[in-house]
């Protein structure tokens, strides 16, 4: 059984990187002034936070080198019109941008808690009332959700090991 301290993967710890990058304003005072630029916000909170992923103790190689992807779809999914279209593009985003990962000679396959994802963004756009602490603590579980169902497949003799 796994310690609290054996998971680099801290949920609360992307939490705060999407509330101080993603959700604040930057230190002029100013919230990001296109989808583009909210998009690249959430994928670098993303991204960085990912990069510290470890699946049978190798570490994710790709996450950085992925992080244009994953702006542009979030940017892409912040445009949309309705809270429920926003969460649907949103999750599947961060769940594309997993799969693929490299970790070592493993690679990580789609994660299986993407639907509860889809829904959790969902709820986090269409509460309009939501303080940015709660938003990022949401989104920030949801993504942890998504890192923690995916499997990393290895070539033998090394089993598929989930990431941490």
């Amino acid at each position: 059984m796994r310690g609290e301290l054996d998971v680099p993967l801290i949920p609360l710890a992307l939490a705060d990187a999407l509330e101080q990058q993603w959700l604040a304003s930057d230190s002029a005072g100013q919230n990001p002034s296109s989808v583009a630029e909210s998009g690249d916000r959430f994928a670098g909170a993303v991204a960085q936070w990912f990069s510290q992923a470890l699946a049978a103790g190798f570490p994710c190689a790709t996450a950085s080198a992925r992080r244009p992807q994953l702006a542009s779809e979030a940017a892409v999914a912040l445009a949309s019109p309705t809270a429920e279209v926003a969460g649907a593009r949103l999750g599947a985003a961060v769940a594309l941008y997993m799969s693929g990962q490299l970790f070592g000679a493993g690679v990580a396959g789609a994660p299986i808690a993407t639907a509860a994802a889809v829904a959790a963004f969902a709820a986090v756009f269409a509460d309009l009332d939501a303080a940015p602490r709660d938003r990022a603590l949401q989104l920030g579980l949801g993504c942890w959700g998504l890192a923690l169902s995916t499997l990393v497949t290895f070539p033998p003799p090394l089993p598929p090991a989930p990431v941490t």
